[in-house]
């Protein structure tokens, strides 16, 4: 908290006031909303059962205001100053509730404590209470509560008084006033402490990444909770003894056990938590003149508990010897690091030598309560009368969830434990409860779908006149389908292709494409769909690599190996052997390469993912149960067949005997046309990024799109707006979320949408025989609510990365599971966290990579391709969040070697020539010099916000000039526009038309919807939406 730093050792005033130490300031100060977890008194709240006699209890806390001044102290929030009165009343109230039914007098009780656990007195009056609720007979027929603000008392004072309340020992002669006020420091001491400090937490985070339920500089007020773990007596003796083996205190071993617990629940394995100090009482005066010092603890996993504990015990006591800089100094070193969120929001208090209640006392504690300010933990060692250990933990509601308090108190325990009876306790699976995994599937879930053969019956035997395939005016019953599926495999025989050789297939959704990828994955070859749209040198770079036997191409000029879909559907004299059931049988659950899919690659080239049947018919047979597809169903695929989620739609429909629609080759950007095909088929089964999803929605006509009975969209961010517009449509149509990456085949995680996802949609569960594994930096299991890289293992992983005809397995690694097992995983570019239902939420990409309206890029790959430019000296691509839109696009910021800019027509024909559409940025800035941040790095923060600042330059244009400007940049220098050139036949793709109509809602200073712009045809139709 930043905070006053008050006068030290100033004289007492005339009234007998004294200024407010630093530490009193805050916690004044603290009181107030205006600070992040404020609105609270540093307050001590406790419970006390068993049995008093008002009048007595009354007469001895007399006794102690005349003999504690702290019980005298009040305080002027004005001047910042303190006084002890000469006398004053005893702060005790008694409440009779002997007239009620128990039960009825207990749940007063109950509201009697939530109004007093979090009392903030009035400092004018000395600030602490006692209040004795009577009961009528029964196991107690007393509760006490006290009621103590740190202002006058700190934590073992306030110990002293309620233990001398309630005992009848005689006191000492009343002890003489004592000032609060620090003693003066020396200044080079604290000069040299300041040093000290600072290069100590140079390098720490704060504050620590703890699953925090809100961010902490959003939560002006929170009430309070506590929990509490206990270890016997006899366990805390063994546990002081295995801790003395290794010169330990026994604060010490508590304090290792659980910092490097909590250590668990953050991302980076770091903890910083304050440790209060409290200086010896002069002349027999209660007071608070404590300070705290700052603790990091750096859990790591290869290291012994114990060993890490001595060393944390040495910087402890190191830091002892550093207390001129204060407490409230270290805060502030802190909070300057970190804006507004509290600098030290973990405490740590060891409270084991305060004084105690003894063991025959009248009353015994029951529980208690504490607050601070700027505090969102505080974690407290007690002993109770027995010398029993309570671990308390203290907590703000709106900060932490109970549920991770109750799991790390039982880890803690579960530790404390295993260290007693001498079993090893370093490693997080001996200790950690792992619950969150329970729906993991294991190997018995796989299915073995024969969907080969499944599909073979259905082309070949079943059905036969039932519509399988529509494209335009082109209709194929399954009879038909089946004949020319036939025709390309005996064609493919002819030229002697083998099961396991590749074939490229080089061709536009359509018939064709279909009709070549059933009869490659019936025979067993390993097929690969590559975008029709890539640029030359991309698709040379993937046939150099994935060296296909034969490439079917529209065009094969320069292709020894080249089969045009006309030659691989022309009839034969005779049909070749289709292999059969038993062998597709076994095709269907083989392990062995089937099929090959790009994706985008963090060294810079697209990287070769090797998937298997096995994986396929996984997916695919849950699926269909899950979603209930039957032959009665229409499946759309709107999805490029180099992606993906194109199999599904793919395979999906034609093993269950579905129909399945192409849209043609003129309504392939089309979504006004996409409305009218699932109209006019009845299509029932929608699957599709979200982006595709949204466009559809917008063009969407009254009443339209009632034949949907389940709507799924994966592969990037699912707004709450679309799901709310979904749950409009007359059908009430299913919804899913879809994820995980092509490493992991099609999808390999989902979530139903229900009726409480109202905010941000869950990534999910992991599919029947699928795992998720969730780790920290170290590689161990995070517990739910904390943030780790996503792992997935079991049924859906792919064999690897074909590099030069090689089987690579970067990023496919070994995880230990929590049952001690090794499990080959794909190590994925995301980020995200369990909750405690065993659902995952997705919380952020790392490695460069990011999703653009659907399709996975990585940065780097942009970069290589863009730093082949013979103009370019250097340059960055981020992503950003145009304000003209809520999705994700591409900026650059170049340097070039003349210092001159580049047109930006010539720069996005250069990168045309290397990357697809959705990679090729829409910003492009040129700069003398790249930002950097305080630590000399590239500043991609500020790079982004240049990038959302800037606009297409648009002075003294007319309005179709700036939106022709606009297209020509965006098309590049080949395409020559006019007000009446219609976007797709000018070569237009999807992601340029985003990106088109963000740069006009820019250029206009329009707030319109994306989809709204993407409906017009020609750059007039533009130009009469935006100036209307």
């Amino acid at each position: 908290m930043a905070t006053p730093s008050g006068v030290s050792g100033r004289p007492a005033a005339a009234d007998g006031s004294t200024p407010l130490t630093p530490l009193q300031q805050a916690y004044l100060m603290g009181r107030s909303e205006l600070w992040s977890l404020g609105g609270v008194a540093m307050h001590e709240f406790r419970e006390y059962r068993g049995h008093a006699d008002p009048a007595a209890l009354r007469a001895r806390l007399e006794q102690l205001v005349a003999h504690y001044a702290a019980l005298r102290t009040c305080i002027d929030s004005d001047r910042l100053t303190q006084r002890v009165l000469p006398a004053a009343e005893a702060r005790l109230q008694v409440v009779d509730l002997r007239h009620l039914e128990r039960a009825a007098a207990l749940a007063q009780v109950d509201t009697l404590r939530e109004q007093h656990s979090h009392n903030r007195h009035d400092p004018a009056q000395p600030p602490y209470g006692i209040v004795l609720v009577q009961l009528a007979d029964g196991p107690f027929d007393t509760v006490i509560f006290t009621s103590f603000d740190a202002l006058i008392l700190d934590g073992e004072g306030i110990s002293a008084i309620i233990t001398r309340l309630f005992d009848d020992a005689p006191l000492a002669a009343a002890a003489t006033p004592a000032t609060v006020a620090a003693p003066p420091v020396d200044a080079a001491k604290r000069l040299a402490d300041q040093h000290y400090w600072q290069q100590k937490l140079q390098d720490v985070s704060s504050p620590s990444r703890l699953p925090w339920s809100a961010p902490l500089e959003s939560i002006r007020r929170s009430r309070y909770r506590r929990q509490t773990l206990t270890v016997s007596r006899e366990q805390l003796k063994a546990l002081s003894k295995v801790g003395s083996a290794q010169k330990l205190f026994r604060n010490t071993t508590l304090s290792a056990i659980i910092l490097d617990t909590l250590a668990l629940w953050t991302p980076d394995g770091e903890i910083c938590v304050g440790v209060p100090v409290a200086f010896p009482a002069a002349g027999g005066n209660l007071t608070n003149a404590s300070t705290f010092i700052v603790a990091p603890w750096r859990r790591d996993a290869a290291a012994p508990l114990l060993a890490q504990a001595a060393a944390f015990q040495q910087d402890l006591l190191t830091s002892l010897d550093h207390l001129a800089f204060s407490g409230v100094d270290l805060s502030r070193l802190l909070l300057n690091k970190e804006s507004s969120a509290p600098g030290l929001p973990v405490i740590l208090t060891n409270c084991l030598s305060w004084t105690n209640l003894p063991a025959d006392a009248p009353v015994r504690f029951h529980d208690g309560l504490t607050q601070t300010p700027q505090v969102a933990m505080d974690i407290r060692l007690n002993l109770d009368q027995h010398k029993n250990l309570l671990l308390n933990i203290d907590y703000a509601e709106q900060a932490l969830d109970d549920a991770m308090i109750t799991a790390l108190l039982a880890a803690i325990g579960e530790r404390v434990q295993r260290l007693c009876s001498g079993q090893p306790a370093d490693l997080a699976a001996e200790f950690l409860p792992c619950d969150h995994y329970r729906h993991n599937g294991d190997e018995q879930q796989v299915a073995a779908y024969p969907f080969l053969a499944v599909l073979a019956g259905n082309l070949f035997g079943g059905q036969l006149n039932n519509t399988a395939l529509i494209c335009g005016e082109r209709r194929y019953s399954y009879l038909q389908l089946g004949e020319a599926v036939h025709t390309a495999i005996s064609q493919l025989q002819q030229r002697d292709v083998q099961p396991g050789e590749v074939i490229a297939l080089h061709l536009p959704r359509g018939p064709e494409m279909i009709i070549s990828q059933l009869a490659c994955a019936l025979l067993g070859a390993v097929w690969l769909p590559i975008d029709i749209n890539s640029p030359p040198e991309r698709r040379h770079y993937l046939l150099e690599n994935s060296q296909p036997r034969w490439v079917v191409s529209q065009d094969i000029s320069g292709l020894a190996n080249g089969i045009t879909p006309q030659q691989l559907l022309t009839p034969v004299a005779e049909h070749g052997h289709c292999p059969g059931a038993a062998e597709l049988i076994a095709r269907s659950r083989s392990s062995e390469p089937a099929y090959f899919l790009y994706t985008s690659g963090t060294t810079g080239r697209p990287k070769c993912v090797v998937l298997n049947n096995r994986a396929t018919a996984n997916v695919l047979a849950h699926t269909i149960q899950r979603w209930q597809v039957t032959a009665e169903d229409v499946l759309i695929s709107v999805t490029p067949p180099h992606h993906d989620m194109s199999l599904f739609d793919l395979f999906g429909a034609l093993c269950s005997g579905a129909t399945l629609v192409l849209p043609a080759a003129d309504q392939e950007k089309d979504a006004i046309a996409w409305n009218r095909l699932v109209e006019q088929h009845r299509v029932s089964l929608w699957c599709s990024v979200p982006a595709i999803l949204e466009m559809l929605l917008a063009c969407k006509a009254e009443g339209g799109l009632k034949s949907l009975r389940l709507i799924a969209q994966g592969g990037d961010y699912i707004k709450p707006a679309t799901v709310a517009t979904l749950r409009t449509l007359p059908g009430q149509p299913r919804l899913f979320s879809l994820g995980g990456p092509t490493e992991t085949t099609i999808w390999s995680i989902w979530h139903e949408i229900e009726a409480g996802d109202t905010g941000q949609v869950p990534y999910g569960q992991p599919l029947p025989g699928v795992q998720y594994f969730i780790c920290n930096e170290q590689g161990e299991h995070c517990p739910p609510g904390v943030t780790g890289r996503i792992h997935t293992a079991g049924a859906g992983l792919a064999l690897g990365y074909l590099e030069a005809g090689q089987l690579m397995q970067h990023d496919f690694v070994e995880v230990t599971t929590p049952q001690g097992e090794s499990v080959r995983a794909f190590k994925t570019g995301d980020e995200g966290y369990y909750r405690t239902d065993g659902t995952i939420m997705f919380a952020s990409r790392i490695n460069g990579y990011v999703k653009i309206r659907g399709i996975r890029v990585s940065l780097p790959e942009v970069e290589e391709a863009l730093k082949q430019h013979p103009a370019i000296r250097d340059l960055v691509v981020v992503d950003f969040m145009a304000e003209a839109r809520s999705e994700a696009s591409l900026g650059l910021m170049y340097l070039t070697r003349d210092d001159r800019p580049l047109t930006q027509s010539a720069l996005r024909d250069f990168a045309a020539r290397f990357l697809p559409a959705s990679h090729i940025p829409t910003r492009l800035i040129h700069a003398t010099a790249l930002p950097l941040s305080s630590n000399g790095k590239t500043d991609r923060h500020q790079i982004r916000q240049q990038c959302i600042a800037a606009a297409p330059a648009a002075t003294g244009e007319t309005p179709l000039q700036k939106v022709l400007s606009i297209c020509q940049q965006h098309a590049g220098a080949s395409a020559a526009w006019d007000e009446n050139s219609v976007f797709i036949s000018m070569g237009m793709k999807l992601p340029q038309m985003q990106a088109i109509a963000a740069d006009i809602n820019q250029a206009f200073g329009r707030q319109l919807a994306t989809l709204a712009l993407i409906k017009c045809r020609t750059p007039k139709e533009v130009v009469a939406l935006v100036t209307e």
